[in-house]
């Protein structure tokens, strides 16, 4: 003994219907309902709009993509692979150059803790 059941979204505003059966229980000892999504109903004529008959998302190769959007995503790769080719010389450039000016510090490093020797050991009197 099935029955259709109408459960009407509010956040969506759409009416699905479900086939409910009867199902028992053992647990809790009591009924409990089986539903089978159908489908949603159209809002203006009231009529029932079927369901696929499948269960859960679509899969990506019946979503056909058109050459356009093909054409579209390549040259999109295209431009994103010539973008990171910039980026990377240019990481590679900031990378010399802090090489570079690790090595002047060090230079003036050295200076400093030579003059600071210096200074140590002239004596105060002058």
């Amino acid at each position: 003994m099935s029955t259709i059941v109408r459960h009407y979204d509010k956040k969506t505003g759409k009416t699905r219907v479900y086939e409910s059966t009867p199902h028992y229980d053992p647990v809790t000892k009591q009924s409990r309902p089986k539903r089978k999504y159908l489908g949603t109903l159209d809002p203006e004529t009231g009529e029932l709009i079927p369901s696929s008959g499948r269960r859960g998302r679509t899969s990506s190769s019946d979503n056909k993509t058109t050459n356009t959007a093909t054409d579209s995503s390549s040259s999109r790769i295209k431009s994103l692979e010539k973008s990171l080719a910039d980026k990377n010389d240019e990481i590679s450039a900031l990378q010399s150059e802090i090489k570079a000016l690790r090595a002047t510090i060090r230079s003036f490093e050295k200076i400093c803790s030579s003059i600071s020797a210096i200074l140590t050991k002239v004596p105060d009197n002058l």
